[in-house]
């Protein structure tokens, strides 16, 4: 028989460990972008270490809880099953022992050259696959993380504000190492900055717009849901007025500093795919939630929202955006045109017809390109610039189908709770606006393998879909009282309302 003064250490523990699991994954999540977006060596393993123990936390959290499946589950659990097809398969192309037709020439050759056997893989650089899978395996242990927590209102909107405030700040310090002069990589690293334009923490432009673009959809997002609450429609426009000036200026106010300062980020950045991108997110959020409102009140104010919106972000544009302009208009002129980026793109398609199954490796393509290069440069070659082909050529099509069909799985389930939810839509808007921005980005460009950015959106697509069943089925199946346990946990801070 417990007695009475050991029931509250019981309580206690659990109680901690969720606590201490949801503060400390908001703390990657301000720290990953830090150490240049991941881009430092040791970064990614660190970042693999915590969340891993975030993981240990929420279950022993979470152990003695009954589960509560939401509908949708099923389907949830087979898009983490195919996501996890890449990270085995990634498992086997860097073991010794597969059959001899499986392994790449490169080893035979190797072999012949040292005059001694050599065992042979299916990856030409299994250490860089290593990395890789590390990395690969972390991104969906965050997500199915993320996709634990957020099942409370409360805690999803906590990771959702700190996601907005991080993002937030990490825009202002670009803007204040642009102001002084110096970037970050020279400023702590001592190393020579690839360009001038600002890229915060990042080590590149490009993927600084990408992380500013993902939370400037979010702040975006949560300024039009909170709005439509508060806003009076059907009394005349001088009510209509005076109710958005007022959430404009009150409780929209942060949302609005939010997202202008990392639009800002995108467009001094002077990223041709990240201001692209950013653009089609931000009209993959507008048709979706505009296809999704059924109410009169919600369109007048959607309506009206992104005609006030419209305005700053097209003065912010014009400010910043003189470099960009002269980047987009290169695209014009057909002696400055991208023709690298095409280069390696045939590079990356002659890997993929070599080895369309097994893949060359996940992660090698630095290794590969020089066996499989349409033009030599007089530089260090370590990207494709289009993570599509890039992750085929080094995981074989069958696994990066997988990959892709996990990702369309969930993207369906955020399509879905759009429409099937009567509050608290924009988790899930947030999430299709988020993959449509890296839908466009990656085809171009690389800033979803830094860890980072695969971070941020692996949170947005879990909290996403974890929000992505139906109201009413949050109220009938005892998510009230998981709330009231959420607020228990999570302290009332100011911030967490915003």
């Amino acid at each position: 028989m417990i007695s009475n003064s050991a029931a509250p250490a019981k309580d206690i523990i659990p109680t901690v460990a969720r606590n201490s699991a949801v503060w400390l994954f908001i703390g990657i999540l301000a720290w990953s972008p830090l150490p240049l977006g991941g881009a430092v060596a040791w970064a990614p393993g660190l970042q693999a270490v915590l969340i891993a123990f975030c993981c240990l936390l929420w279950v022993i959290g979470t152990f003695r809880k009954p589960a509560i499946l939401p509908p949708h589950w099923h389907i949830v659990s087979v898009s983490f099953c195919l996501a996890a097809v890449p990270v085995i398969w990634g498992g086997v192309q860097i073991l010794p022992f597969v059959p001899v037709s499986w392994a790449h020439p490169v080893w035979s050759m190797a072999a012949d050259v040292l005059g001694a056997p050599v065992s042979g893989r299916i990856s030409l650089a299994p250490w860089h696959t290593e990395a890789e899978v590390l990395k690969l395996a972390s991104y969906i242990m965050a997500g199915c993380l993320v996709f634990a927590m957020a099942q409370q209102t409360e805690c999803a909107k906590l990771i959702v504000s700190a996601i907005v405030l991080i993002g937030s700040a990490y825009a202002l310090y670009a803007f204040a190492l642009l102001s002084a002069g110096v970037q970050q990589v020279k400023l702590l690293y001592g190393l020579p900055a690839p360009s001038l334009l600002p890229s915060g923490p990042f080590m590149l432009h490009n993927s600084f717009a990408t992380y500013c673009g993902l939370v400037c959809l979010l702040a975006v997002s949560r300024f039009f849901a909170e709005g439509s609450g508060m806003i009076v429609v059907g009394r005349g426009a001088p009510f209509l007025f005076r109710s958005v000036i007022q959430y404009c200026f009150g409780r929209g106010a942060l949302q609005i500093v939010a997202a202008l300062l990392c639009f800002a980020g995108v467009v001094a950045s002077a990223s041709r795919a990240g201001f692209a991108a950013t653009l089609v997110g931000l009209m993959t959020l507008a048709l979706v939630a505009l296809f999704f409102v059924k109410q009169r009140k919600h369109r007048v104010w959607s309506g009206f929202a992104a005609v006030l919106a419209a305005a700053p972000l097209l003065v912010l544009t014009v400010y910043y955006g003189g470099s960009l302009g002269d980047r987009l208009g290169q695209l014009l002129a057909t002696d400055t045109a991208d023709a690298l980026r095409l280069n390696l793109w045939h590079s990356a398609e002659r890997m993929i017809s070599d080895s369309p199954w097994l893949g060359l490796g996940i992660g090698t393509f630095e290794d590969a390109y020089p066996m499989y290069a349409t033009q030599v440069y007089p530089y260090v070659i370590d990207k494709a610039h289009n993570d599509y082909l890039e992750f085929a050529a080094g995981a074989g099509l069958p696994a990066a189908f997988s990959m892709w069909c996990a990702i369309a799985l969930l993207i369906f389930i955020c399509l879905r709770g759009a429409r099937v939810r009567r509050r608290n839509r924009y988790f899930a808007v947030s999430a299709v606006g988020a993959s449509a921005l890296l839908a466009v980005h990656s085809s171009v460009d690389f800033s979803l393998q830094l860890p980072a950015v695969a971070l941020l959106y692996a949170s947005l697509l879990g909290v996403g879909v974890a929000q992505s069943q139906s109201s009413l089925w949050a109220e009938n199946s005892g998510q009230n009282q998981s709330t009231r346990d959420a607020r228990k946990i999570i302290p009332n801070v100011a911030w967490h309302e915003m």
